[in-house]
Formats: structure tokens, C-alpha cells, sequence
């Protein structure tokens, strides 16, 4: 007759006194629980992460389309400025303009 260890298990109370001690399924479940919160946490930042990373990219790609429109405004002022300075220094010539012509009439000499 073979001999057969009895297993006995002992119910032990968990809270003593002021220290706090748990069973060991409730550590795995504790340890599941923890793992999921810090992902969802980790999953959180990296998203926000890349949405401020578009935003960036998006700020910038406006910035240079700005700044592009900024240079072409520029171009045409100086072009402006540049034909009015011009038709000042003609008037000043005595210069008549293209759109407005005067009929002269000359008669020939006898």
C-alpha cells in the first residue's frame, strides 16, 4: 500500500494588523490589471504624440505657403512702385501717356 502525502492547506488570515498582504491570484490579477493600465497609458501619450507631430508639419507646410505669398506680394509692391515712379518721372519729362494721345495738326511750310 503506497503512502499518500496528505496536502493540508492552511487558511491563513491575510490582513495582520497594519500590514496588508495578499494572496497570490490576486497579485496576478493585480500585475494583468497594472500591465494594462501602463499600456493604455504608454498607447495614450503615442497617440497624442503624433497628433501634435501632424499639427507641427501641418503649421509648417501653412508657414512656408505664407511665406511664399509674402515674397510674391513683395515682387509685385516693388513692380507698383517701380511703374508709378516711372510715370512720375515722365509726367515731370513732360511725357504724354500711351492711352491719352493729343491730335496734333501740322500744316506744311510755304
Amino acid at each position: 500500500m503506497p503512502l499518500q502525502r496528505q496536502r493540508q492547506y492552511r487558511r491563513q488570515l491575510y490582513k495582520t494588523g497594519t500590514i496588508f498582504s495578499i494572496g497570490p491570484t490576486a497579485v496576478r490579477y493585480l500585475v494583468l490589471l497594472l500591465l494594462g493600465v501602463f499600456s493604455m497609458l504608454f498607447l495614450v501619450q503615442s497617440t497624442e504624440g503624433a497628433q501634435i507631430s501632424t499639427d507641427i508639419s501641418n503649421q509648417d507646410s501653412l508657414q512656408t505657403s505664407q511665406r511664399q505669398e509674402l515674397t510674391t506680394l513683395t515682387i509685385q509692391q516693388s513692380r507698383l512702385q517701380s511703374l508709378q515712379a516711372a510715370n512720375q518721372a515722365a509726367a515731370t519729362a513732360g511725357d504724354v501717356p500711351i492711352g491719352n494721345p493729343e491730335t496734333l495738326t501740322v500744316t506744311p511750310a510755304k
